[in-house]
């Protein structure tokens, strides 16, 4: 087993024993989204393209792709970020 599932499955035990969120003690991103309207990411490593049509956020070891029209980084600080516009879809890579 490499190092870094070795890490992975201790902070899924971790998780698991607290019962606290995996996502959260591991450092995932967490999404929500609310309707086609608004996008709240946590645990976001950064924005890598932004456009009012397309915007690609670093989730660290996947790149979330937010796709639409209208839309507007309408904050963010070091571990959350809020997206407004009409979402019309979301990929991860």
């Amino acid at each position: 087993m490499d190092r870094n599932r070795k890490r992975e499955t201790l902070l899924e035990k971790t998780a698991e024993v607290f019962d606290l969120p995996g996502d959260l003690v591991a450092g995932l991103p967490h999404i929500e989204l609310t309707g086609d309207r608004e996008l709240r990411m946590e645990n976001h490593k950064g924005i890598l393209a932004y456009g009012s049509e397309e915007i690609h956020i670093s989730g660290g070891q996947l790149v979330v792709k937010v796709r639409g029209s209208g839309l507007e980084l309408r904050s963010m600080n070091a571990s959350q970020l809020l997206i407004t516009g009409r979402i019309a879809g979301v990929e991860l890579e």
